[in-house]
């Protein structure tokens, strides 16, 4: 598969690749919609369209070592990779064929539809937090933890809010007691889940 750089530089099929912190990798669409797979040996990986004159960049998933993230490249928007810490990937391109419940993308594109439902960005950035915590969280006798941090910027997006509202809201349940963030560990910590534990729907948190 065919891959380049966000600034459009073209590289030769990959198996393996080795990515910083915040470095991008653009998609090209495979050819015959063959499936795409994408295996983060190590590391937390985004999945994003990639933004143009008409659309924003939105995110779609995001996968770690234990996920098996096979998906179809959809036929109307480019994708992008971005390393949200220190990763290894490999990709692959598979000539089978993928049903719907085997698409790694449909089930968080519908997720986080389902994130963006309630009014209060309170509610949302909670419910956010609860998916993410389920994906990709640790348990830890302090709570449950996320070891990597998204910028406000980043979780606005994801929720449809503003940058300023989602730092309002962190603080608030800063304050409550329901999270801890630690900026040089690069790490977050829900401390009460039971705060959060109700927020997504058909989402259940291994109490």
């Amino acid at each position: 598969m065919a891959i380049s750089t966000s600034n459009g530089e073209r590289n030769s099929p990959l198996k393996s690749c080795s990515l910083q912190a915040g470095q991008r990798l653009i998609l090209t669409k495979p050819n015959h919609n063959c499936p795409t797979t994408i295996i983060a040996v190590q590391g937390i990986i985004r999945l994003s369209t990639v933004e143009n004159e008409n659309n924003p960049e939105i995110t779609v998933a995001l996968m770690s070592p234990l996920d098996n993230c096979t998906f179809c490249h959809p036929r109307s928007e480019n994708l992008q990779i971005e390393a949200i810490t220190e990763s290894v990937i490999k990709i692959n391109n598979e000539q089978k064929i993928l049903t719907a419940n085997d698409d790694f993308l449909q089930e968080w594109i519908f997720q986080l539809y389902v994130v963006r439902h309630p009014i209060k960005t309170e509610e949302r950035l909670k419910s956010l937090l609860k998916l993410l915590i389920l994906k990709l969280g640790i348990r830890t006798p302090e709570g449950y933890k996320l070891e990597f941090l998204l910028s406000h910027s980043r979780l606005a997006e994801m929720i449809g809010a503003t940058r300023s509202t989602v730092s309002r809201s962190l603080g608030v349940l800063k304050d409550k007691g329901v999270i801890s963030i630690d900026e040089m560990r690069g790490e977050l910590v829900v401390k009460d889940s039971q705060s959060i534990s109700t927020t997504a729907a058909g989402i259940t948190l291994p109490l």
